[in-house]
């Protein structure tokens, strides 16, 4: 008998054929059969039996497939990192894994037959309702959030109804911490919100305290320094050299005071500014302040390496303002050097880690990828590196008035305007030897 391999015959079908070939044996009643005939139905016999134990054999292997597979199910249904439930209309418990119970807090077996809505919040109740009614719909997948009561877990559902529509098929997750982070983020957002709206108030007192303290300060300011001004010139014969001294003295620090507070008013119109950024030629920019200072001092000596190309998209007013404090301060530093030079160039480079130090700007200490980093280059003064952080605040100075001029403000608007252009700022430098500023824009 041929049989198909690794295919068992249906029992049905070997029944159909055993009786076909009864039909076929048409011996006469009571007519004995021949040795040959019993020999072949004793042939047929064996030959069944060991298809039937063939048979018994595939289907005992199929057997332990199904309960090895059964057993995977079971595993994966009870262990899995998800609650699994089954629920009727009415939302009663019918299946639930053991994460499941171990969420709610209950044995399994005490969970079978109880309403889900017993183990959430009062509140929630209604949620859950409404989403077990949707579910039975049957419109799609649906889903809730609701807080277990005893647990106080806050738990995301969600289910689809069974074909038959009878029952459906939730799953269940535990999102307290998710539900906890949100919470967490949304009272720093609150915070954030409501320190903006301060620091608004304090950013508009602060600009009105500027504007009065300039308007305040700057009329006697021009007063002292006139009047100084004039007795020197009027009364010059009836003063000895040093009263004049004195006199002089005043003159300078009221015009000194007179440019701290226009310096400090600059440095808060920065900050208020509203950024226009456009295609700018830096190279073009640095050219005319470079003739513009030597048309101020034309003895002066100075080779100047301006490289071609440096567009940068940003604000052009600010920039201009950028380079002329960048190229003065270079300028005013090499005034001492006998073979004065300044450079002016970039290049692509990662951002050192500046960490929190100052001239770091708003992203300081976070790694950066390769960026275009200008440079302003001099062989003047120098500055002594331990005080590198103190170049970029208010009022910070590096130098005596008597070897250098100025009031501290140049670099700090500099770097406030980086800042605002999302850029980085550091110098690097040592004394007597030169200083490199070296600035990033976003």
């Amino acid at each position: 008998m041929k049989k198909d391999k690794g295919k068992s015959a249906d029992p049905a079908e070997l029944r159909s054929r055993a009786e076909e070939r009864v039909k076929k044996r048409k011996t006469k009643p009571g007519s004995p059969l021949t040795k040959a005939e019993i020999n072949k139905l004793l042939h047929e016999l064996q030959v069944h039996q060991i298809e039937l134990e063939m048979q018994n054999e595939e289907l005992m292997g199929a057997k332990k497939e199904i309960e090895a597979g059964f057993e995977r199910f079971v595993d994966l249904y009870d262990f899995a990192p998800v609650g699994y439930f089954t629920f009727d209309g009415s939302g009663m418990i019918r299946e639930v894994n053991l994460t499941g119970a171990r969420l709610l807090g209950t044995e399994r077996s005490r969970l079978v037959n109880k309403r889900f809505e017993l183990f959430i919040t009062v509140e929630d109740r209604p949620v859950f309702s409404s989403f077990l009614r949707k579910t039975f719909e049957g419109k799609g997948k649906e889903s809730c959030e609701v807080t277990l009561k005893n647990q106080a877990f806050v738990i995301h559902l969600e289910a689809t109804a069974s074909l038959g529509g009878q029952e459906c098929r939730a799953v269940l997750v535990d999102i307290s911490e998710r539900a906890k982070a949100e919470g967490e983020i949304k009272r720093l957002n609150d915070d954030l919100k409501r320190k903006v709206l301060e620091l608004a108030e304090v950013n508009k007192e602060l600009e009105a305290f500027i504007s009065s303290v300039s308007h305040d300060l700057r009329a006697p300011l021009r007063h002292m320094s006139l009047f100084a001004k004039n007795v020197v010139a009027d009364y010059a014969d009836r003063l000895d050299e040093q009263g004049k001294n004195y006199l002089i003295r005043v003159h300078y620090g009221a015009e000194k005071m007179n440019q701290l507070v226009e310096d400090l008013l600059n440095l808060s119109k920065i900050s208020r500014r509203k950024l226009n950024h456009i295609e700018v030629d830096m190279s073009k920019i640095a050219l005319d302040i470079i003739s513009e200072l030597r048309e101020a001092a034309p003895a002066r000596g100075v080779e100047v390496d301006i490289k071609e190309g440096l567009i940068a998209y940003a604000d052009r007013g600010l920039i201009e303002i950028v380079l002329s404090n960048l190229f003065e301060n270079a300028w005013k530093f090499t005034s001492i050097t006998e073979t004065a030079r300044i450079e002016f160039g970039a290049f692509e480079g990662t951002v050192p880690d500046l960490g929190t130090k100052r001239g770091g700007g708003a992203e300081a200490g976070l790694p950066l990828t390769r960026q275009t980093v200008y440079y302003v280059k001099d062989n003047g003064a120098g500055f002594n590196p331990e005080y590198m952080e103190k170049m970029f605040l208010p009022f910070q100075r590096l130098h005596m008035d008597s070897e250098f001029e100025g009031t501290g403000i140049g670099l700090a608007i500099v770097e406030r305007i980086i800042r605002r252009h999302g850029g980085r700022i550091w110098a690097e430098g040592a004394a007597g030897k030169g200083a490199t500023i070296f600035f990033t824009l976003a």
